[in-house]
């Protein structure tokens, strides 16, 4: 038998640079297509938060036309925890019942009976009160038996309604509490750090104002 010689047996597998070199092109493989998909993935949520907005806007436009105004939280200030991160779900919740139809105690002023809480179904004494016909279930959930309406990345959206623009009772009128003289809108995006700040403290907040870039609003 024809003897091997050490340099034939030692370049018949890797050498410790080659397998370097193999393992850094997947690691930067990987990579590359990981970060493709991250950003694929958060461009969807936005999209898809985008929408969102614009079928919660024509549908409020519905409940104005039909009830005479914007509707208002009854409890703006109730929250949620999801991820460990506290979200304010009121509001969001208000909206779900104005665009759904499906309950109406979280609507400040809301006539009923009972003021029923939402079930996540419309009953026939309820049907009247839709504004989003077929509401798609991507854009709400229940959290604690706390039904709101949600954006892309599955947090609650915030809703402000204005203040009339003069006083009722003869005296000056309000401080504005929202940008536009309907109502403020909107996701925090991909914002996990001011999830307590309002549309108006954005004018005001050098912070703020740079940090509502990432949100998707209605002004």
């Amino acid at each position: 038998m024809k003897a091997i010689s050490f340099s034939q047996r030692t370049r018949s597998g890797f050498t410790l640079v080659e397998l370097i070199t193999v393992i850094s092109v997947i690691v930067v493989l990987f990579a590359l297509v990981a970060g493709a998909y991250s950003y694929a993935d958060f461009a969807s949520k936005r999209n898809r938060t985008e929408v969102t907005l614009r079928v919660i806007r024509s549908a409020l436009e519905n409940y104005r036309e039909k009830f005479g105004s914007y509707p208002t939280p009854s409890n703006p200030e109730e929250s949620v925890v999801i991820a460990d991160l506290v979200y304010i779900s009121g509001e969001a919740s208000c909206l779900y019942q104005a665009l759904s139809g499906d309950g109406y105690n979280k609507i400040s002023g809301a006539d009923g009976q009972g003021s029923p809480e939402s079930n996540g179904q419309v009953e026939d004494n309820e049907a009247a009160n839709v504004t989003l016909t077929d509401m798609p279930r991507e854009i709400w959930t229940v959290n604690n038996s706390t039904y709101f309406v949600i954006d892309g990345f599955g947090h609650p959206f915030r809703y402000i309604k204005a203040l009339p623009t003069v006083s009722l009772t003869g005296g000056q009128p309000p401080e504005p509490v929202t940008i536009n003289n309907t109502y403020d809108l909107w996701s925090y995006g991909n914002d996990n750090e001011n999830l307590t700040a309002t549309s108006l403290m954005t004018r005001d907040s050098a912070t703020l104002s740079q940090a509502s870039s990432k949100w998707i609003k209605n002004w």
